[in-house]
């Protein structure tokens, strides 16, 4: 027998552990060791009144019993606290999630200072080098400066290109014949290149973004990419990620986003997802209003659409009324047109010739009668750009500042004070002092709806850090209310936002705009100064020079609808202050998957998901949101993947037409719930009201003339459907939009929809279906997913659904949750569930989506304000009460 079986044997068959194994594990067992202390060394007290036990021992004392034993209850607290810690054997280890990174024990200033000692003592302890960033560091570990970026791109493409047109047959043949590699040295000029690239050591030239560096009013290559009457090109990034950048544009925080978030491709930006760490609980905290907010979320929501649009004709009223027909009348009323309160509403498409149909959402500002901000989301923002040019360009001039004006989303308790901590004005401005005022609100409802400041404020990076304003000025809600009122607050407002409006005032802000070496320099010779009781030396802030810094005009609204605050700004300054944001305590930042979380939380339709009744919407619904479930499921293996043929007891009558799932599995199937409800008015209508579910003893009819299927019973319907589906090889959004349109009802114009009378069986596919937006909140557990089925309450079954409502126990006092439920049938089937889980703030599921409107007309009994929702793929029906979500 070998040695090691031998040592193998020794140990029981347990592998045999090295020094520093056991040292850690020891390390563990000492951590997690309580010490005890003996119960006559804790009771030394003669007296029986100070004995913790009674005679019998049958009755403790708790103070005595405490006192008695608060060695041991502070050894507990000591071995909790020391366990917590005793596996962390590196500093960056001890880190909070949020500042652990890969290069965190590698790189000593991304530790905190308090621990940069220790984690030097471990690096030298493991023979590692710290990058301390020293200057003074050997030639070796120097960067070596080359071709700058634009020249080694050149000849790295060169080289390129001359192998290929030295290999290429095809590319031989298209060249002249007297054109060869021999002649013209093809050879020699690669390996020229290659030498070049290789050991060139010129001096790294600053490359300009701009089309002529000469043009350019600072060293950081800013200027203003605007598009007047036309659209506006893709900004120009750096020359090192340009292949990247061809088809989908970067944000100015791509970079730092792609350290912290997920990104997607959408609508030609790069947006980010969602952050790299769990957020859900976090969003919901900071972003939902709760009471328990005490931080701030922010997001760069730059790819937002922004266009100028100003009124060029003699026709004063003519923008006004442009306006009322992209808005059907809203965005023209007093409030926003006088008021000059931010409109959050609906755009139409007025290109078409019958009813204008939804496009959008969107964000209008009135700057003065001749003048709008038009911010619109980049899916429809073509649309309503291309409309304005082709038919008003006389009349308006359009300026598209999609990459000229930036944008930064803000909510929660600190979004004002987080602000406030980075921003400060060039002048004594009244706009500025009243910003302050405002800037310890928490709870931003309390603040009147129209809430704009415009105001010019110097480089946030002239602050070493952020530092939060001492607010000397009481909050009083009056006084703001009359300052929204003050002439001359108005004039500083308008003033403002003409330099944010022209281009003029955008390529002013970027004169002399200073490059990072350049204000440290200046910081450098601020703390070197002999001035010491200077405060701006004191709080280490570079001094503004009114003649020659850069000033920046900023535009904040306050959103009423989204609960969230507005900041725009000139694109190159989005970044500085998106550095200076992102530094403040307790401000995180998110992506599109928050904003729908928060928006599903207030009760609110995200677009485009919750938008089927626009061409986005059902876009989203029926290929992106379908095709990525559909891809997921086809990925798993048979035997591990759902089969919704096969799920049975889903309704209370089996027809023949469906097997299993009814619609589409893996979207909200709008045409599915067109040809049902549509379906039965015309069953009702052509049989006397009676609504039979299938004939026996016939098959299905067709009529030879028309070559269409006969409607005599609801199984005829889901075979029209069968027919539909197998010709478009599913549900598209040919299917749905614009032929079928989906149409959105208010809940007032209920009442006033009357029967649409059906001529034939084709105006079942053609005729909309109007639909309501509903919040469906689940009464008992469980919670709806997104394309969970909505039905209604079927009347022989209202009596049940009730007692369930009001809640069935058992004898032992819990709820009976295991009653045997009634089904409903197929044509119950009343609406889709778009946006569905569990609710934090209410603490029950609850899902938003829409209803057929017509279920809601009549009195409100039980049946009109409860509804059953069954998720995707079970035969498990859940009681909901439904309340009606504004739009």
């Amino acid at each position: 027998m070998s040695g090691a079986n031998k040592s193998h044997d020794k140990n029981g068959g347990k592998k045999q552990l090295n020094p520093n194994q056991i040292f850690r594990r020891q390390k563990v067992r000492n951590a997690r060791t309580i010490r005890t202390e003996a119960i006559h060394a804790s009771n030394k007290s003669k007296n029986d009144l100070d004995k913790p036990l009674s005679e019998d021992g049958t009755m403790i004392h708790v103070d005595r019993f405490i006192g008695s034993r608060e060695y041991e209850l502070k050894q507990l607290q000591y071995a909790m606290l020391k366990s917590k810690s005793s596996s962390s054997t590196r500093v960056f280890q001890a880190l909070p999630r949020k500042l652990r990174r890969r290069t965190a024990s590698h790189n000593v200033k991304r530790i905190p200072k308090r621990m940069r000692n220790r984690a030097l003592k471990e690096m030298l302890k493991n023979d590692q080098q710290s990058n301390t960033g020293n200057k003074n560091a050997s030639a070796t570990n120097k960067k070596a400066h080359g071709l700058s970026s634009s020249r080694l791109y050149r000849a790295k493409m060169s080289v390129k290109l001359l192998r290929l047109a030295s290999k290429s047959m095809s590319m031989k043949l298209a060249l002249p014949s007297h054109v060869t590699a021999s002649k013209y040295n093809v050879r020699q000029r690669i390996n020229y290149l290659k030498k070049l690239i290789k050991d060139s050591k010129v001096a790294k030239q600053t490359t300009s973004s701009h089309v002529n560096s000469g043009e350019l009013n600072n060293k950081c290559g800013s200027y203003d990419n605007t598009g007047l009457n036309t659209l506006a090109p893709l900004p120009r990034g750096r020359i090192k990620y340009c292949k990247r950048q061809r088809q989908f544009t970067w944000l100015p925080t791509h970079i730092w986003n792609a350290k912290r978030s997920h990104l997607i491709k959408r609508w030609g930006f790069n947006i980010p997802w969602s952050p790299s760490q769990k957020c859900f609980k976090l969003a919901h905290r900071l972003g939902s209003g709760v009471a328990a907010s005490d931080g701030a979320l922010c997001m760069d929501t730059s790819f937002m659409g922004t266009m100028i649009i100003n009124n060029i004709s003699e026709n004063k009223p003519f923008l006004k009324t442009v306006i009322n027909k992209l808005t059907k009348g809203r965005a023209i009323l007093n409030k926003y047109y006088n008021s000059k309160h931010l409109y959050e509403g609906l755009i139409y498409d007025v290109q078409e010739e019958e009813e204008p149909k939804v496009l959008g959402p969107c964000n209008l500002l009135w700057v003065n009668p001749d003048e709008i901000i038009l911010r619109l989301h980049p899916a429809i923002y073509s649309t309503i750009f291309n409309y304005l040019t082709k038919f008003h360009s006389k009349e308006l001039s359009i300026q598209d500042c999609r990459y000229s004006l930036a944008s930064i989303t803000i909510r929660g308790a600190k979004a004002l004070t987080a602000l406030s901590s980075i921003l400060r004005s060039t002048n004594n401005s009244k706009t500025f002092n009243s910003f302050k005022k405002v800037s310890n609100v928490s709870d931003s409802s309390v603040l009147p709806s129209k809430m704009n400041f415009a105001m010019e404020v110097i480089d946030p990076r002239h602050l070493s850090a952020p530092k939060k304003i001492d607010n000397k000025y009481p909050v009083d809600v009056e006084d703001i209310i009359l300052m929204s009122e003050d002439q001359s607050l108005n004039d500083e407002y308008n003033k403002i936002l003409k330099k944010l409006t022209t281009v003029e005032g955008r390529e002013k802000s970027y004169e002399n705009q200073q490059t990072l070496k350049q204000l440290s320099k200046r910081r450098q010779e601020l703390l070197e100064a002999k001035n010491i009781n200077d405060p701006n030396t004191q709080k280490r802030m570079i001094q503004f020079k009114d003649s020659s810094d850069p000033s920046i005009p900023l535009l904040l609204l306050k959103r009423p609808k989204e609960n969230d605050w507005l900041l725009i700004m000139p694109w190159f300054w989005h970044l500085p202050i998106w550095y200076q944001l992102n530094r403040v305590s307790r401000v995180y930042n998110m992506g599109l998957r928050q904003v729908q979380q928060l928006s599903y939380e207030n009760k609110q339709l995200y677009f485009p998901d919750d938008y089927p009744f626009t061409d986005v919407g059902a876009l989203e619904n029926s290929t992106y949101k379908s095709k990525a479930l559909r891809v997921k499921w086809e990925k798993k293996t048979p035997g591990k993947r759902l089969n919704f043929e096969k799920v049975s007891n889903i309704h209370s009558t089996q027809l023949p037409g469906v097997s299993g799932e009814i619609g589409d599995y893996f979207s909200c199937d709008w045409k599915f719930l067109q040809l049902v409800q549509n379906g039965i008015e015309y069953l009702k209508q052509t049989n006397a009201g009676q609504l039979p579910m299938i004939n026996e003893g016939r098959t299905t009819q067709f009529d030879a003339k028309h070559r269409s299927r006969l409607i005599n019973n609801i199984n005829d319907l889901l075979e029209l459907y069968k027919d539909i589906t197998d010709d478009s090889d599913g549900p598209s959004i040919e299917s749905q939009l614009p032929t079928t349109p989906i149409c959105l009802v208010n809940s007032k114009a209920i009442s006033k929809l009357e029967t649409k009378q059906f001529e034939n069986t084709a105006a079942i596919t053609k005729i909309a279906l109007p639909v309501t937006a509903v919040s469906c909140n689940l009464i008992r557990r469980g919670h709806p997913k997104d394309n969970a089925r909505i039905y209604s309450i079927p009347e022989k079954d209202i009596p049940y659904w009730e007692s369930i409502g009001q809640g069935v126990y058992k004898a032992n006092g819990t709820l009976d949750n295991d009653r045997d439920i009634p089904l409903p049938e197929i044509t119950n089937l009343i609406g889709f569930i778009t946006s569905g889980t569990f609710n934090l703030a209410d603490g029950h599921g609850r899902g938003n989506g829409f209803i057929a409107s017509k279920h809601l007309q009549g009195e409100q009994s039980f049946d009109k304000r409860h509804v059953l929702i069954r998720n995707v793929g079970t035969n498990i029906y859940r009681l909901a009460r439904i309340e009606f979500i504004s739009v």
